[in-house]
This record gives C-alpha cells, structure tokens and sequence, in this order.
C-alpha cells in the first residue's frame, strides 16, 4: 500500500473508508482503528501507553512522536501496533 507523502492521516482516513465499508454491508469484525462514537481500541491503548489523552486521532498523535525522536511516522506506527497487538493477543507472540 502506498501512503502519500507517509501520511498516517492518509492511513486514517482510508482505515475510517474500510469501516464504514464494513458497517455497509453488515460485516462484524473488531476493528482497532475506529467505530462509531470512539476512537477505536487502538487510541485509547496508544493514550494509556504515551500517558496522556488527546481529542487528536491516534495518527496525528503518532507523527508527532515520531518527530519528536526522528523515526519514520510509518516505522513507529507498525512498532506501536505491534506492541498492541502483542498485548492483546500474547499467544500470537
């Protein structure tokens, strides 16, 4: 897949088009990013994990630390996902 311009607000935008897609046609999936009214799973993971709470997406908040430490915004979301991942699912290691 390709991001324009490495964009994590381009992947947002694109995950929020796949879930609505989801909801269309009546596909029943957990889904981290987004659901209706929230910010999804992985946002509030990614608060409790940067120790703070923001109204921003969980895109923004990760290219600005991304910035903040000079790693690729795309680099350190698939670390961070990783990571959720891991910790929700342990036995998938």
């Amino acid at each position: 897949m390709w991001l324009h311009g490495d964009s994590l607000q381009h992947l947002d935008s694109m995950l929020i088009g796949y879930r609505a897609a989801m909801a269309v046609h009546g596909v029943e999936e957990d889904f981290a990013f987004w659901s209706p009214g929230t910010q999804g799973p992985f946002a509030e993971w990614l608060w409790q994990r940067l120790g703070r709470h923001s109204p921003l997406s969980w895109a923004v908040e990760i290219e600005r630390e991304a910035q903040k430490t000079g790693v690729s915004a795309v680099e350190l979301f698939f670390r961070l996902f990783d990571e959720y991942r891991r910790e929700r699912n342990p036995a998938e290691g």
